[in-house]
């Protein structure tokens, strides 16, 4: 768990708490059950003190045991959190109807994101097909370097934040279509600013391509991108240019509500 840069000089930070959030941490789509000597493990705890945090978080509805296999996965308290982080979303009643929009009109699917700590983090996604989709996309993460709202949102930061962001999260290949390689992706980013918009190439999925555009605040700094996905085969280079213009209009309206993105900058 990263803990922000001025956390200590503002507060004391409670030891236990962090432990808590650390275990919670652990689980992800990869790894929704864990056992006990796995999270022992994994966090360089004992498992007589561990077991303390973890029976814990269980009575009180964080983490729930498979009563089957005896490991551990997020309980239902947490579901119940991020559907009452999401309702204060604001950000989403303004960004849906653009959102729809876009999707009737490119019959391609439409997500709203930020950036949080170096991530792509994903707030809401219009589907064009809704019989595809098994869950919902909000709340996922993903390495901005595999995506083209991450690489949109990257064009307009400064190097350093560039930077930092690349030395935290590395340029690890999701497909073969990954650009792994330093001086390639700052070619890349320097293009996606000079002409607007970024594609991801089957980067992050292979078979999916997305054309994506930052959306900036007053001073220029990016907080949020929209982004049109669907299959490589539709998302024909000429079906891409012939979406960048109601991509802008869409970026430019919400663009009026950029205090209203989770934005949190790496640095």
């Amino acid at each position: 768990m990263s803990i922000p840069n001025n956390s200590v000089e503002n507060f004391k930070l409670i030891l236990s708490v962090i432990k808590a959030l650390n275990i919670l941490e652990l689980f992800d789509a990869q790894h929704t059950e864990l056992s006990l000597s796995q999270i022992s493990r994994e966090l360089e705890m004992p498992k007589s003190t561990l077991l303390n945090f973890i029976r814990t978080l269980e009575s009180y509805g964080y983490l729930m045991r498979n009563p089957m296999s005896q490991n551990y996965s997020l309980g239902i308290k947490t579901m119940q959190l991020g559907y009452n982080m999401r309702s204060t979303l604001t950000i989403s009643h303004y960004a849906i109807p653009s959102m729809e929009y876009l999707c009737s009109q490119t019959k391609a699917n439409i997500y709203l994101t930020t950036h949080v700590e170096g991530m792509v983090f994903y707030l809401e996604s219009i589907y064009n097909n809704r019989l595809t989709v098994k869950y919902s996309v909000a709340g996922k993460t993903l390495p901005m370097h595999v995506t083209a709202s991450g690489k949109a949102m990257l064009s307009y930061m400064q190097p350093e934040q560039v930077e930092a962001i690349l030395e935290k999260h590395p340029l690890v290949a999701y497909t073969k279509n990954s650009i792994t390689d330093k001086d390639a992706f700052m070619k890349e980013i320097r293009l996606c600013r000079e002409r607007g918009y970024a594609v991801d190439n089957g980067e992050e999925t292979l078979g999916v391509r997305c054309l994506s555009k930052a959306i900036r605040d007053p001073s220029g700094y990016p907080v949020g991108a929209l982004s049109i996905s669907g299959s490589s085969m539709e998302m024909t280079d000429e079906k891409c240019m012939s979406f960048i213009g109601i991509l802008t209009e869409a970026c430019t309206l919400l663009a009026g509500y950029t205090q209203m993105f989770p934005c949190r900058p790496l640095m």
